[in-house]
């Protein structure tokens, strides 16, 4: 089980990365059709969202004692897998 401050690490490393793949995302949404556009704008919007929820779950970690870790850190899991979701979904918008 990571500690944590290996989970806080691992989080910022992946909103970083989950950053690129969003403005990679936005730029291949500029070169599609209008209606792919929309919905690829849409998607994007909301895995921004979810992103901007797991930065505030971060720094709530970040301040949190290891107690509140624990509670903090499954809420933080289901936006994490949230936002995996959405990026396999652009994925799929992608490929149509």
């Amino acid at each position: 089980m990571a500690t944590r401050e290996e989970y806080i690490d691992k989080l910022e490393a992946k909103l970083k990365e989950w950053n690129k793949r969003i403005d990679e995302f936005q730029e291949k949404a500029e070169q599609e059709s209008d209606e792919l556009k929309v919905k690829l704008n849409k998607k994007t919007a909301e895995l921004k969202q979810k992103r901007s929820k797991l930065r505030d779950k971060l720094e709530k970690i970040k301040d949190s004692g290891e107690d509140a870790f624990e509670e903090i850190k499954k809420d933080a899991e289901l936006l994490w897998d949230d936002i995996k979701e959405g990026f396999t979904e652009i994925k799929s918008i992608l490929k149509k």
